[in-house]
């Protein structure tokens, strides 16, 4: 498959960690030596949907397609305010779609983007081509009297526009190869409205799955760690992304991260990443690029796809 198009939307409202401060036992110091966070976008009056049709519009631009040509929605989300229809529906009918096509919602926490492209990647065809989305308004399920969690939060939404591989082979086509893995555990869960979070055991399979995901990925493209020119990883912790660096030897260079500004935005966080490495131009013709997420489940999954 190939990405002809990528775009990104966040709320108007930003959460300072000063702000945070104010509310919880917490400071700027604290969070940012921690997590690398500073701020983060929160929702006021957007919703999951009107963030995703606000990427997928932006997306739609940037590939060219026509929206006729497009016969796939996938929406990767664990926030959706509503059960039932679906929010790909939804965005579908804003979009102004054709009715004939699939569209469905996939919860894979925040690998969602990940496993949304290789779902696409199946199921796009010569005929039609597939819209893939993440979008997230983590505001609604953050207690903000949880210091643990509360800190790394935020709202916003990415999408791509997938195409079908020529087939042919063509200067500047773009491969997919991926692995994708999910484990977890059959304790009982106390589920509420809010998200809770063991923070040092999903740190610990965050490095460690990190590592193994992009091992794999290039592995199987034939590949080391060391030839990938960029690393598009789930925003969730700066000392995440730089443990997994380190290991690899890989410069922390190569790891595109906007942490910073968006704090972790769950299926959104990859989305919003690349878009905004493309439009900073950090992706180059013939560059190799590598995408991961991790997240609760626990989920994980990588591609990998040369960049034209």
């Amino acid at each position: 498959m190939r990405i002809l198009g990528t775009g990104s939307a966040a709320p108007k409202g930003v959460l300072t960690n000063d702000m945070l401060a104010e509310m919880v036992d917490t400071s700027d110091e604290w969070i940012r030596s921690r997590t690398g966070i500073k701020t983060r976008f929160i929702a006021k009056d957007e919703t999951t949907l009107s963030l995703a049709r606000e990427a997928a519009e932006r997306a739609l631009e940037a590939s060219g397609v026509s929206r006729e040509r497009i016969g796939l929605v996938v929406c990767a989300t664990v926030s959706n305010e509503q059960r039932c229809p679906s929010l790909a529906c939804f965005l579908q009918r804003d979009l102004g779609l054709r009715e004939d096509i699939l569209a469905f919602d996939l919860n894979a926490a925040c690998s969602g983007f990940i496993y949304g492209l290789i779902v696409a990647s199946n199921l796009v065809s010569e005929e039609s081509y597939a819209l893939v989305v993440g979008t997230e308004v983590l505001s609604a399920l953050t207690d903000y009297r949880d210091r643990e969690t509360c800190i790394l939060f935020g709202d916003g939404a990415g999408a791509a526009v997938v195409a079908p591989r020529p087939s042919t082979a063509a200067s500047g086509s773009a491969g997919l190869y991926w692995v994708s893995e999910a484990c977890g555990n059959d304790e009982p869960l106390n589920i509420t409205d809010f998200i809770h979070m063991d923070g040092h055991a999903v740190f610990k399979f965050a490095v460690e799955t990190l590592i193994g995901n992009i091992r794999a990925v290039t592995k199987k493209a034939g590949l080391e760690p060391s030839d990938i020119d960029l690393f598009v990883c789930h925003q969730a912790n700066e000392r995440i992304i730089a443990s997994a660096a380190k290991r690899l030897r890989v410069p922390l260079e190569r790891f595109f991260m906007n942490l910073a500004q968006y704090g972790n935005t769950s299926a959104a966080s990859v989305p919003i990443a690349l878009d905004e490495a493309v439009r900073a131009q950090a992706t180059k013709p013939g560059n190799k690029v590598v995408l991961a997420g991790f997240g609760g489940g626990l989920t994980a999954g990588a591609v990998y796809l040369t960049w034209s």
